[in-house]
């Protein structure tokens, strides 16, 4: 094994932890996001929801498809502000 056990736990620890903050994060801000296009009603996207028959629906998967795209972001952006890789010392 490469790594002493303790090592691997901590490490993995980290990472899922660095996932469920910047999912957190994301989720957080498409709330927001979600909130303030539907509010706007920006391309009347939110009149259109509501003329359904199933709105509920149609909001959840308006919700849904936000908040995958934000979070995603969110995890990326985050791991390409990890810093610089460097080759374990000799």
């Amino acid at each position: 094994m490469n790594a002493a056990l303790p090592d691997l736990i901590r490490s993995r620890r980290a990472f899922f932890m660095f996932l469920i903050k910047r999912a957190i994060l994301g989720s957080g801000i498409s709330v927001i996001v979600v909130a303030l296009f539907l509010w706007a009603d920006i391309g009347g996207v939110t009149s259109l929801m509501l003329r359904a028959s199933d709105s509920w629906l149609w909001f959840l998967f308006f919700g849904f498809d936000f908040w995958v795209t934000v979070t995603g972001i969110t995890i990326a952006i985050g791991l390409w502000n990890l810093g610089s890789w460097r080759d374990p010392p000799g």
